[in-house]
C-alpha cells in the first residue's frame, strides 16, 4: 500500500489509516464496521449534503461501503451508481473514465463533512464496488487521476497516479498573481447531451473571502494538503519567495515578530512563536510564545492548529545558524506543511524555506549535523569548510555568512532556499556566484 497516499488523505481528517477489518459484534450482533455504516447513513439521510454528483446518482452502494479508521478518526467510503447513460469526466480525453464514491469523515462531535471522490482511469477492468481499493489503499495497477470534490463544489484535492503512485497534482500552480483559477473540468454526460461545472480551487495563498490560507492548506479542509510523508510538490525558489512575501504581510506575522523581537530584547533570550491556520479576519493564528531561557536555542511549538512557520530571534545578532536549518528540514519532515523559520537578527528578518523536502532530507542524510553535548548541531567539516572559505573572501556578516551558506547549500541541490526580507517588505532568494575576476555577485530571481 502507498503510504505517501495514506497520509495525502490527513488534510480531510484522516491519518495513516488502515482499512477497518470486520471486529467482533456488540451486544445487539451488530458489527462495528456495520454499525459505522449505518451511522453514517443514518446522518447522510437526514443531512442530504448537496454535492454536484448526487444530482446524477441512481443509487449509493451502502452494502459496498468502506470504512476507514484511525485511532477513532473514521470515515465511510461508499460507491455510486451514476444514471442510465450518465458518464463524467475530470479530463478533456473521453477514453478517460470517472467513476464516483462518497467519503464521509466522522468529527469529534459526531458528525461528517461529506465530499465526492472521483476515481478517473483508462482501465477498462476498474470496479468501483471493490472493497480492497479506496483513497488509501490504490494498490500498484491503478493510473489516472483522484480529485475529491467538496460540498460547495469546488475542489479540496486533485492528484494523478501512476502505477498506484503519486505521480503529481493535477493541473496545481503555485503562480501567485491569480486569486482564483480552474484546476478541473467536470464533464457531465446524459444521453447526448454533455454539460460542463467549472470546479474552482482556491490556491493555498487565499482564503474565501480574503485573507490568507498557510501553504499547503485548502479552504475549509482540516490540516495540510501535502501532510506528514507526503511529497509536496518542489518549489522554485523564486516563487517561493513571493509566498515567504504574502506570509510578511499578514498582520499575523507582524505580530509574531513584534512579540518575539520585544521579549528577545526584554530578557536577552531566543523566543519562537509559531504561524498556524488563520483567524476570522485572515490573520494567522499565533501560538504562544515560547522560550528556553537562553539566547541560543528555543523549542518550536508544533501542534498548533494549520502551523506551516515558525519566527525565531537571535537575540545577540548572529547570523542563520547550522542548528537552524538542520531544525527546519527536522520541521518540513515531521510536517511538510511547516516549511518555513523567520529568524530574526541583526534588525533583518530572514528566512529558511524547504523548496524541495526530498532533496533536503537527502541533504541531511548525505552531511548529517556534528552533535556535541550542551552545543547545537553545528554543519560537519565537509559543509563548514566550504562555508568558511566563501566568507574568507566575502566577509562575516549576517548578509556575507548567509550567502555563503545558501551557496554550498546550492551546490548540493539541498532543497533548502534561503531569504532575506527587504524594505519593500518582500522576501528575495539569498543567492550568490563568483565571477571570472574573483568577486562574488547577487543572483536575481
Amino acid at each position: 500500500m502507498n503510504n505517501r497516499l495514506r497520509k495525502s488523505i490527513s488534510f480531510l481528517a484522516l491519518g495513516a489509516a488502515l482499512l477497518f477489518a470486520c471486529c467482533q459484534g456488540d451486544e445487539n450482533g451488530i458489527s462495528e464496521q456495520e454499525s459505522a455504516v449505518l451511522n453514517a447513513k443514518e446522518w447522510f439521510d437526514a443531512n442530504k449534503p448537496a454535492l454536484e454528483a448526487l444530482k446524477f446518482t441512481q443509487s449509493i452502494s451502502w452494502e459496498n461501503a468502506i470504512v476507514l479508521d484511525n485511532g477513532g478518526e473514521q470515515a465511510v467510503e461508499v460507491p455510486l451508481r451514476l444514471t442510465a447513460n450518465t458518464s463524467a469526466n475530470v479530463v478533456e480525453d473521453r477514453d478517460y473514465k470517472t467513476f464516483m464514491r462518497l467519503l464521509l469523515i466522522k468529527n469529534a462531535q459526531g458528525s461528517y463533512t461529506a465530499f465526492n471522490i472521483a476515481y478517473t482511469t483508462k482501465d477498462t477492468t476498474f470496479n468501483n464496488s471493490d472493497k480492497g481499493f479506496s483513497i488509501l489503499n490504490t494498490g500498484s495497477s491503478f493510473s489516472g487521476y483522484i480529485t475529491i470534490q467538496k460540498s460547495d463544489n469546488t475542489v479540496a484535492y486533485s492528484g494523478k497516479f501512476k502505477s498506484g503512485e503519486f505521480a503529481g497534482p493535477h493541473n496545481y500552480s503555485p503562480e501567485p498573481s491569480k486569486t482564483s483559477r480552474l484546476v478541473c473540468t467536470y464533464y457531465v454526460t446524459v444521453g447526448p447531451y454533455t454539460t460542463c461545472s467549472n470546479w474552482v480551487w482556491y490556491p493555498d495563498y487565499t482564503s474565501v473571502p480574503g485573507g490568507n490560507l498557510p501553504p499547503g492548506y485548502m479552504p475549509g479542509i482540516t490540516g495540510p494538503l501535502w501532510p506528514n510523508g507526503f511529497p509536496r510538490p518542489p518549489v522554485d525558489p523564486c516563487a517561493a519567495a513571493v509566498t515567504a512575501s504574502g506570509v510578511a504581510a499578514n498582520p499575523g506575522f507582524a505580530s509574531a515578530s513584534a512579540a518575539v523581537a520585544a521579549a528577545g530584547a526584554a530578557d536577552g533570550n531566543e523566543h519562537s512563536i509559531t504561524l498556524g491556520t488563520p483567524g476570522a479576519s485572515g490573520a494567522y493564528t499565533n501560538s504562544a510564545i515560547r522560550t528556553n531561557g537562553n539566547p541560543n536555542g528555543v523549542a518550536v511549538t508544533e501542534s498548533l492548529a494549520g502551523a506551516f512557520a515558525a519566527v525565531h530571534n537571535h537575540p545577540n545578532n548572529t547570523a542563520l545558524s547550522s542548528g537552524d536549518v538542520y531544525a527546519a528540514v527536522t520541521l518540513a519532515t515531521k510536517n511538510s506543511a511547516f516549511t518555513t523559520s523567520f529568524i530574526l537578527t541583526g534588525g533583518e528578518t530572514y528566512a529558511i524555506v524547504i523548496t524541495n523536502l526530498a532533496n533536503a532530507q537527502a541533504f541531511v542524510k548525505q552531511f548529517p549535523a556534528d552533535l556535541s553535548p550542551n552545543y547545537p548541531p553545528e554543519f560537519p567539516d565537509a559543509i563548514f569548510n566550504q562555508i568558511n572559505n566563501i566568507t574568507s573572501e566575502i566577509g562575516n556578516s549576517i548578509d556575507s555568512k548567509t550567502a555563503a551558506i545558501s551557496s554550498v547549500l546550492d551546490k548540493y541541490d539541498s532543497g533548502i532556499t534561503l531569504m532575506k526580507l527587504g524594505p519593500d517588505g518582500k522576501f528575495t532568494r539569498v543567492k550568490i556566484q563568483k565571477n571570472p575576476n574573483g568577486t562574488y555577485s547577487y543572483v536575481p530571481c
